[in-house]
């Protein structure tokens, strides 16, 4: 497997239809619906099929390429998979995780954007193809590659009116020009591209004809078109996230998920909307501790999405994936934002959103350079002369974004993918588990029995994922159920018992040995009077959907 590499749908399902072939007992291949033009969606489940169905195992979930141009994504979903299937029986972890655990891997999310994405020129669209809100063009600027050369770049204009200079640090560099600045020759940029209904003055910025942003269709808080740009007719509405959401709804195995996204190197936690006072305290630790470890494996920050990442202080996004997953589910989902140019090129600890309004010129002369010595040929482009066909003569150039600012270069995406397989493998170290402590039948004259069973929840995380989980009761609590053989009765007990939720290690964080106390309520006892022959078998089947079923049989006598 090549890493440093976008992978195309046909590249992709080749990929995954090889894996299937190969590792039948680790990999079932189905496809989760179709994309608005009738793409499959192809969902890989990974697990040992030996050691039990996918849905009676603790499982973790992984998407990417929501957004169309978010190509790494996709890379780095695959990079998960390969390791698993590759791990597998020569990595004592991998191999404990894939007989226990299960992950369910979305390589794309959204095959329609990215088949728009590769194409020549590529078409920047935020996420599906679908024309939204309208079905024609509006009037202003619309991207396209007006000269032909498969790229689509900037647009300069000499403009006395114009917010831009050529910067005196290097002249293939626009520097932004001052508030009290006057006598200079100034430009005006735009994207590249056509100007729809242009009356030979005016110029605005148009929306693009497809419209929608996925990550805004989620249920959510969802808002309507005037009130969160992108969202859709209604929640879910397009089958890309209809297709995620039902699967989501469908498997209550899910304790985490993470969402690939680009760019920014950052690991996003929820809410977008609300402060950090009004998430469930306990939830919120664990979120950061959580957050400290993908820091740890990763390079990457972890914040909050309402207090570090918001594009405008006073505006908040919804209708989000990882808001939607843990708010209604309570499953721990996190965003990555995967690969951030200024950070690469040795820009410290930058402010995510506030650094675009407001930074030092010399940082984009940093930046260029390192392009200059580590890009590929052309990812940025010097200032060239054009004849426009409604604007006259300007010059096209600046940065050749996909595979610079979106993407990292091709020679730079397995180092930046690969770094977060560990992150993901820690996750699932983290999931909920049962575990039979104890299941004895003693005898106690006239053939009949006491049936005791103990059962453990071994894992970090609680039965019920997280107290939001609890509170929307997302989940059912842990149960046990008998079968008897023919001949058999129960004197004492139901053949059904609740065992209620059992607590994992999240439930206590502190790290202070004095005073620590850690009573045993990951435990749960159940016992049964039972009258049956020697020799007959009893059955017993624990049930949690957050933490795997268990079945195991005792003979009596």
């Amino acid at each position: 497997m090549n890493f440093n590499h976008y992978f195309t749908n046909d590249e992709i399902a080749k990929t995954l239809k090889g894996w299937a072939k190969k590792y039948p007992h680790l990999v079932a291949l189905t496809t989760i619906g179709e994309s608005h033009e009738k793409r499959p969606i192809w969902l890989l489940t990974v697990t040992n099929q030996e050691t039990g169905n996918d849905t009676d195992k603790p499982a973790v979930w992984v998407d990417a390429n929501i957004h169309a141009t978010e190509l790494a994504g996709a890379t780095a979903a695959l990079h998960l998979a390969h390791t698993l299937l590759t791990g597998y029986a020569q990595d004592a972890r991998i191999t404990r995780l894939l007989d226990t655990s299960t992950f369910y891997i979305v390589p794309r999310v959204n095959p329609d954007g990215a088949e728009a994405a590769f194409s020549i020129p590529p078409r920047f669209v935020r996420s599906g193809v679908r024309p939204y809100p309208f079905a024609e063009k509006e009037d202003g600027l619309h991207e396209e590659d007006m000269d032909g050369d498969g790229r689509i770049l900037q647009m300069r204009i000499p403009d006395p009116n114009g917010d831009w200079k050529i910067s005196a640090l290097d002249p293939r560099l626009m520097e932004k020009r001052a508030p009290d600045e006057f006598g200079g020759m100034y430009y005006r940029l735009l994207v590249e591209g056509r100007v729809e209904g242009f009356d030979g003055y005016t110029i605005r910025d148009a929306r693009s004809l497809a419209g929608l942003d996925f990550n805004r269709n989620f249920p959510f808080e969802w808002r309507t078109e005037g009130e969160q740009s992108g969202a859709g007719p209604f929640p879910a509405s397009e089958p890309e996230t209809r297709a995620l959401t039902e699967f989501v709804a469908g498997h209550y195995n899910l304790n985490a998920a993470i969402t690939f996204h680009t760019f920014s190197r950052v690991i996003l936690r929820p809410y977008s909307t609300k402060s950090d006072d009004d998430m469930e305290t306990n939830d919120l630790w664990v979120y950061k501790k959580i957050g400290e470890i993908g820091t740890k494996l990763t390079g990457y920050r972890c914040v909050s999405t309402f207090h570090d990442f918001k594009y405008h202080p006073k505006e908040v996004t919804t209708g989000a994936f990882d808001d939607w997953m843990y708010d209604q589910f309570g499953v721990y989902t996190f965003t990555i934002e995967l690969w951030d140019l200024p950070t690469e090129a040795g820009i410290k600890d930058r402010k995510f959103i506030d650094w675009w309004r407001e930074h030092p010129h010399e940082e984009d002369l940093q930046i260029l350079r390192w392009a200059d010595e580590n890009a590929a040929p052309g990812a940025y482009v010097n200032w060239y002369a054009f004849d426009h066909p409604q604007l006259g003569k300007i010059e096209l150039g600046g940065w050749d974004r996909l595979y610079t600012w979106r993407n990292p270069p091709h020679a730079f995406a397995e180092k930046e993918t690969a770094r977060h397989t560990p992150f993901l493998l820690s996750l699932a170290d983290m999931l909920p588990h049962l575990a039979i402590h104890k299941l004895e039948a003693a005898a106690l004259g006239d053939g009949s029995y006491h049936l005791d069973l103990v059962v453990d929840n071994t894992g970090f995380f609680p039965t019920y994922t997280s107290l939001q989980g609890k509170k929307k009761k997302a989940t059912r609590p842990v149960r046990v159920e008998l079968e008897l053989p023919e001949g058999a009765e129960l004197v004492n007990g139901k053949r059904r018992v609740e065992l209620g939720h059992l607590e994992g290690r999240a439930v206590d964080l502190s790290t202070a040995a004095y005073g620590a106390s850690n009573p045993t309520d990951n435990r749960a006892r159940a016992e049964w009077v039972i009258r049956a022959p020697a020799g007959a078998t009893i059955s017993v089947k624990v049930i949690s959907e957050r933490a795997g079923t268990l079945k195991k049989e005792v003979k009596l006598g």
